[in-house]
This record gives C-alpha cells, structure tokens and sequence, in this order.
C-alpha cells in the first residue's frame, strides 16, 4: 500500500507548508526545501514497499540527480517505510544512513483484526483501567475541523517537554488539505468541570488506505486524574476500525525503551495499548555536495 506520505494531498500540503517544489519521478513524490546561499535539499517522505522496484532502476536515479543538478541540491534525503530486513542494498545507489530522522524510525503497530475483547485483553492491565475510569468521569470524544483547542494544548505540551513544536497554521491547513478527502480527522476529548465544558486531550490521526495513524497528540496538565488520552485513544482505535482500517500506527517510540529518549514518556502511554514494535529502514541520503552537506549537518544539529 502507499502511504498517506506519498499521497497528491499530502504533497499539496507540504508545498502550503515550506516546501518549495514537488517532482514525480517514476511514481515517488519527490519534494524540494529551499535553504540558503541558493541552495536547496531533496526529499521524499515513506517510499512504501510497492513503490521500491522504481528505486532499484538506475533511470529513477538518473531523474532524481537531473532535479538535484537543476535545483543545485546539496543531498537528497528518501525514507523507506519498509523492514529492516528487506532486501535493498543501499550502497548500491551511494546511499548514507542520514544523520536524523524526518519520521520515526521506531513505532508501534496495533492489529485491528482483533476483537475488541482481544484488543482490550492485548492491553496492560493499567491502560484497560485507565480507559474505565475515563469513562467514569465522563469523558467525551468529538470530531472537530478546528485546530484552536489542539494547538493550545499542543504548544503547552511542547513547552512543557522543552521540545520544538510547529505553529497553529501547520496543523490548521494539515485539517484543511486532508479531512475533506477523509484522510485526516482531529479529536478532542472533554469534560464539564465546575459547568464547564474544558478539552483535556486532543490528537490527529491520518486515516489512507487501511492504515490509521496517530500522527500528533496533547493533553493538558491539569485534571490528569480524569485519564482523558487514554478514552481519547481507545476512541481512536474504535474510530479507525469503523473506517475498515487494519491497523493503527502509534507514529513513533523511543528505541529500545530508552529511558532518556526524548519520547520515553509518550512511549510508556502508547505500550499501555498493546501492539508489535516495529522498526523501518528510515531515512538515507544520496550526498552530490558532500563539503556543504557537513555544514548542513552541523547547522541541523545546533537548531535542534
């Protein structure tokens, strides 16, 4: 299956959202990003499984080096959303494994197939009593076009963890560009506190051809005792598998339940659902400047 990463909607997104330029080439999204000095990077984001038979002919390659010649690209980053242990040679297309990670490299994957006795059972013992006691406290879940009340929560989080997040835009035109098709849907969870109605969780999640992901979630930091995220995501679940979907993608753990990994928190509420661990090959880079793509690095690295 391609991913919603690949989709025409997410590249018109992208395009509204600081990329530059977006190329097909042998039926790969390729996407430009404008950097200084007239210099430029290549990008394509999750190269799903059907689409690495195009990445293995050399005119495919061909392309992407004309693009980047034109473009005066200094590298050109491919994601591959397949199995570490899938067949592709990379050094055979003078590919390096990037310095970052543009999507998560490490996730984890729900089998909606189940029941949902069998999801439910699947689960830890915490999430199952979590999931009650949110439904005690009467949460609710609600779909929603309006990105206001999940930013507010999404900046807080952001500031409360000391990472980098996006503006209210990004996710407003995310919403605008794919909920129409059906490809993206934002939830809010809530309760009436004191007469009134407060939204103590939010998420987005991507819904493209049998495949739900959770591509961003916030809560807030205050009434935690009511476990809104954890009604919020079982809804999800329940949401994605009305929709036919066979799985729901959690987007993204730290590896190896590393306790200093920037998502240490969110991956112990995430394995509170159950599901496989799944790691992708990621991300390579096909270097044509190699001299600036070392300056690029260092850049990336002091911004982050």
């Amino acid at each position: 299956m391609s991913s919603i990463f690949q989709s025409p909607e997410w590249e018109k997104f992208k395009l509204a959202t600081g990329y530059s330029k977006s190329f097909r080439v042998e039926d790969i999204l390729v996407l430009k990003k404008d950097l200084p000095m007239g210099r430029s990077m290549l990008y394509s984001p999750m190269a799903s499984q059907d689409q690495i038979s195009n990445v293995k002919n050399q005119s495919y390659w061909n392309q992407t080096f004309q693009i980047a010649k034109e473009e005066n690209a200094i590298f050109y980053r491919i994601e591959f959303d397949i199995p570490t242990d899938y067949e592709l040679q990379t050094t055979d297309y003078g590919l390096i494994k990037s310095f970052e990670e543009m999507q998560p490299e490490h996730t984890l994957v729900l089998d909606l197939s189940k029941s949902n006795d069998d999801l439910l059972g699947e689960m830890k013992q915490k999430g199952r009593y979590n999931i009650k006691v949110a439904e005690k406290n009467n949460i609710l879940v609600r779909k929603t076009r309006d990105a206001s009340n999940f930013y507010k929560l999404y900046e807080k989080t952001g500031k409360r963890h000391g990472i980098t997040f996006r503006g209210e835009e990004y996710f407003q035109k995310l919403l605008d560009f794919l909920e129409p098709k059906g490809y993206c849907e934002l939830f809010e969870a809530y309760a009436e506190i004191e007469g009134e109605e407060v939204v103590l969780a939010a998420a987005i999640c991507s819904i493209y051809q049998g495949s739900a992901i959770y591509l961003f979630g916030a809560s807030s930091d205050e009434f935690k005792n009511l476990m809104a995220p954890y009604k919020l995501q079982w809804e999800m679940i329940q949401n994605a598998i009305s929709r036919g979907c066979k799985i729901y993608d959690f987007f993204g753990i730290a590896p190896d339940d590393n306790p200093r990994h920037l998502w240490a928190g969110v991956t112990r509420f995430k394995k509170q659902f159950g599901g496989d661990e799944v790691k992708i090959m990621g991300s390579y880079d096909k270097v044509y400047k190699p001299f600036e793509y070392q300056l690029f690095k260092i850049a990336e690295k002091i911004r982050r």
